[in-house]
């Protein structure tokens, strides 16, 4: 049995509502390695002098540097993995599923992101990037089902919400969705575009051995995972 970390985050809050697609994504670490990882994390940040959180909407020029240094600390870090959901907001039909509870809604596509992801006999340990929830208890729910579901196989160890300025892992978990989304509800095509932007998420691309972030992946990929959610029929 092997036990994993996952730190994970979610667009729901702050994605422009102008933007079709929604991401959620975790970052995927081994526990007894999340320490060391965390250190070179650190210990590159320190070069680069890089203070304060790294999340996506912190590129920029100034910085761009480090975070193509983070591309291949990634890369070359086999323990690293990330995975993320892609949910096109028009098929999300919170009236008919949902009694129209969007937060509900995209509780249910976190499920979904992680439940397929949790492989049996091992244990996990979540943690969540804290979101001001309008129900409480909407954690409890989630460990819950997935506990569930799970039953007998997986074992969920913990549910917890964290901060994101705590938790570098969770911060480079919301840099990827920031690539995946700006990708997929392409912005890099505007004229408004950003350029770092637009270059990071292709440089990410090309060093995961792909000509776009903008394409679902096979459920067997393990580096760099992309599940389009295409809804219910």
């Amino acid at each position: 049995m092997s036990e994993f970390n996952l730190y994970c985050d979610e667009s729901r809050h702050t994605s422009d509502p102008s933007q079709k697609f929604a991401v959620i994504g975790a970052i995927h670490v081994p526990r007894e390695k999340k320490h060391s990882i965390v250190g070179r994390l650190h210990n590159l940040m320190a070069i680069h002098n890089a203070h304060g959180e790294f999340g996506w909407k912190r590129l920029s020029p100034n910085r761009a540097a480090f975070y193509f240094e983070l591309i291949d600390l990634f890369i070359n870090e086999e323990d690293l993995r990330f995975r993320c959901l892609i949910a096109d907001k028009t098929l999300l039909d919170h009236n008919r599923y949902n009694e129209g509870d969007s937060e509900l809604g995209f509780y249910k596509l976190y499920y979904q992101m992680l439940v397929h992801w949790m492989l049996p006999g091992n244990t996990y340990h979540l943690y969540l990037d804290w979101q001001q929830n309008s129900a409480s208890g909407r954690f409890q729910e989630l460990r819950s089902a997935l506990r569930n579901k799970l039953s007998g196989r997986a074992h969920v160890a913990c549910l917890e919400s964290v901060t994101s300025h705590s938790q570098p892992l969770v911060q480079l978990a919301d840099l990827f969705m920031g690539a995946v989304g700006y990708k997929w509800n392409r912005l890099d095509q505007l004229s408004t575009r950003s350029e770092i932007k637009t270059n990071f998420s292709n440089d990410l691309a090309e060093k995961l051995g792909r000509p776009t972030l903008e394409s679902g992946t096979y459920p067997s990929e393990e580096k760099f995972n992309i599940f389009h959610w295409q809804g219910r029929s």
